[in-house]
């Protein structure tokens, strides 16, 4: 929970907006019933979009779906936290 920023907040593939604090308690529920395997990542990139603030982006590969995926890191304190996160079907 320390690399979520405490103004976190993400747009899911849905279009739903949500908090921190639903994304967390979303997650936590998730990891009791770990995804099968068949889930993958690939064309990451990577930009700097400001002093201790990068976009990283990727692809989510899904059995039924494929999204495109962007979360804002920034540094604060020498530590990262991920401020934004958005997901976007890939039609």
């Amino acid at each position: 929970m320390k690399m979520t920023a405490d103004d976190f907040w993400e747009i899911g593939a849905s279009g739903k907006i949500c908090g921190r604090d639903f994304v967390i308690e979303n997650l936590l529920e998730r990891y009791k019933t770990p995804e099968p395997d068949d889930w993958s990542c690939t064309d990451f990139s990577t930009r700097q979009l400001a002093e201790n603030l990068y976009q990283l982006n990727y692809v989510l590969k899904q059995p039924d779906r494929r999204t495109r995926r962007t979360t804002l890191w920034r540094k604060t304190d020498g530590a990262w936290q991920i401020v934004f996160h958005q997901g976007a079907i890939i039609t």
